[in-house]
């Protein structure tokens, strides 16, 4: 077996640039959620409608992105951002603050006029990505509920590919009404000069899920068509993007797997309704297993679940500080039943001050090799994670670990080569004390300078039933199957709440839990109680590596263990798993209070209280008319 040899340099080369567009930090403002077309699968139909957001509030925003996120893109939306009368000035705004690109997701109604046009190119709209949904007419204002649209679209889409000035793209909704000409689409727009394209599928929101048996299509049937179409991103000149297309279809096209990070621009989007659960116990609104079975979010929130679960529970097991080591262990109050301090330090000498609460343990990343009896001196039980060949030889010297220690591997290539070398000094370490934990990285560069290529190929290799977590049992054979450690960290919580903060959870699910399966696994004997592949594993190395368990002695030793730490699969969203009560903040905040209004909510009360006087003075001039016309 060899470790580290790429499955495919080259593609994964290419993964390596497209992820690093993808990531480029940008930022979503609304200004509208006014729209002159009415898509069967608009995903904001449920928003407050008509509202144009007054100029202050779009200016905010727009300041926000570039002082809070660091953000250089901006992508002004709606609705239909370009009806809002002021959409000129807002670009003209973006590039002002330093946005260095302005873009725009358009149904091309407005820039069929020219004038218009010409305004947003010279105000600094440097990018717009036309939403075509079908290859005729007939099928695109279908879809799009807007008699004439098409002709519209395709009059601006073609006066955009010919202007040098900006970059233009098109974006389809793949849906049960267009999917079996998804190629004649893409065909059309190519015709025209289009070379990019965003291929989104439809999920069950708002319109798409009030018109699902018009809207939700299977895939498998499907197949061959968008397969052609997606294999366009082989060719130099095309540039394909699939957005929330489901991981498990792609086998043998993981390059096309949406980055993980764009899970942070869809938690975004609803980071009001997702505050709102963490601090009053409201659910999301599309919350039904009919539902989350088909969206792209689901995993998010199922994670979201399980740790406000943990919290409930008091079954988390290490509070990690990160580097920040605690120097008086009366203000250290380990949270939520953790049991064990967490810390990054580059040296043991950091940890001189070092204060533990009485009977606290111990959980130590660092960079040299401390002594076990020096470890053993801060606290009576230790787990020190090891991350280089040397650290092994340091800790797994051929002495027997002492019996109130752990170490936890992080496998990579370096460990496993070490591994595979001295099997002899793990035995003799104690098996019971040593566990080896597979990290889910959260990007593709460090998947795939770090990950082991064919882990399963691997533990046969190394052939010893030591303790794994981290990796789905048809890629641990032989090992005794763990759960992963349960590390709770500082990060996720606000420092001036002591509430967890959306975007860190996103982030935290993007790191630890985001994971695929392919069509495949459907049909193996511990799917159920199987999370899958750590996500940028898949991308770096394929779905190939999934290798379902059928049959045989490590099938059966698998969902043996597996039901024995659980004896019904974990649940998941999708399959029905209740709400959570809210969790605490933590020790020395206040009790969670009402969640903040979504602005959207607040200016569509405005309206309607502005709406509603105007109906009361027309009521009482009506009345007054009625009155006169009484008394002649």
């Amino acid at each position: 077996m060899t470790i580290g040899t790429a499955r495919n340099t080259r593609s994964v080369d290419a993964m390596i640039v497209r992820e690093q567009i993808a990531n480029r930090k940008k930022h979503w403002v609304r200004a509208v959620t006014a729209c002159n077309s009415k898509c069967l699968f608009c995903l904001d139909a449920d928003t407050p409608r008509n509202l144009y957001l007054d100029v202050d509030t779009v200016k905010a925003e727009l300041l926000r992105g570039r002082e809070e996120l660091d953000a250089d893109k901006v992508i002004i939306s709606g609705g239909e951002a370009s009806l809002h009368p002021k959409f000129p000035d807002f670009i003209r705004y973006a590039k002002e603050i330093g946005y260095d690109r302005v873009q725009t997701v358009t149904n091309g109604t407005q820039f069929a006029d020219k004038d218009f046009y010409e305004r947003c190119i010279q105000a600094g709209l440097g990018e717009i990505t036309y939403s075509l949904h079908g290859d005729t007419p007939k099928l695109h204002d279908y879809l799009t509920q807007t008699p004439g649209c098409f002709r519209k679209l395709m009059k601006a889409l073609i006066r955009s590919v010919r202007d040098r000035r900006l970059i233009t793209n098109v974006d389809v909704v793949i849906n049960k009404q267009n999917v079996a000409v998804i190629d004649k689409i893409v065909e059309l727009a190519i015709s025209v000069g289009v070379t990019e394209f965003d291929l989104l599928h439809v999920i069950p929101q708002s319109n798409a899920y009030r018109n699902r048996d018009e809207m939700f299509y299977d895939v498998r049937e499907h197949l061959p068509v968008l397969q052609k179409v997606f294999r366009l991103n082989r060719h130099p000149r095309f540039h394909i993007w699939t957005n929330r297309f489901p991981v498990s279809y792609l086998e043998g096209l993981e390059d096309l797997i949406q980055d993980p990070h764009k899970m942070l621009d869809e938690v975004n989007g609803r980071r009001f309704q997702v505050r709102r659960y963490l601090d009053e116990g409201k659910p999301l609104d599309c919350r039904t297993p009919d539902r989350c079975e088909h969206c792209f979010i689901e995993p998010f929130c199922t994670t979201t679940e399980r740790v406000i679960e943990r919290q409930n529970a008091n079954a988390w097991h290490t509070w990690d500080l990160g580097d920040q080591v605690p120097t008086d262990k009366r203000a250290l109050i380990l949270p939520f039943g953790c049991t064990h301090v967490g810390l990054s330090v580059d040296s043991a000498a950091d940890l001189l001050g070092l204060e533990l609460p009485d009977g606290a343990g111990l959980t130590l990343r660092t960079l040299d090799i401390p002594s076990w009896s020096s470890l053993m001196r801060l606290a009576p039980q230790v787990v020190i994670i090891a991350t280089t060949t040397a650290q092994l030889e340091g800790w797994l010297n051929g002495t027997p670990i002492p019996d109130q220690a752990r170490l936890h591997i992080e496998l990579n290539q370096d460990t496993a080569k070490w591994l595979l070398a001295h099997p002899a000094r793990l035995e003799t370490g104690g098996l019971d004390r040593v566990q080896v934990d597979q990290p889910s990285h959260e990007q593709l560069t460090a998947a795939h300078a770090h990950d082991v290529r064919d882990p399963a190929a691997f533990f046969r290799q190394l052939n010893l039933p030591i303790a794994s977590s981290g990796l789905p049992a048809c890629l641990a054979p032989g090992t005794r199957l763990v759960p992963p450690p349960a590390t709770l960290s500082a990060d996720l919580f606000d420092p001036e709440t002591g509430r967890i903060q959306v975007r860190p959870l996103a982030r935290h699910h993007i790191a630890d839990h985001y994971k695929g399966k392919s069509v495949r696994c459907e049909d193996c004997t511990v799917t159920a109680w199987c999370a899958g592949v750590p996500i940028n594993m898949i991308r770096d190395q394929g779905l190939a590596l999934a290798q379902p368990l059928i049959d045989g002695e490590w099938a059966e030793s698998a969902a043996a263990q597996l039901q024995a730490q659980d004896q019904r699969p974990p649940q998941r969203i999708r399959d029905g798993m209740p709400p959570q009560p809210v969790a605490n903040s933590l020790d020395g905040f206040a009790a969670p209070s009402a969640a903040p209004r979504d602005p959207l909510a607040i200016a569509a009360g405005e309206m309607a209280k502005k709406q509603a006087k105007r109906d009361a003075r027309r009521a009482a001039s009506r009345a007054k008319l009625d009155t006169a016309e009484t008394q002649r």
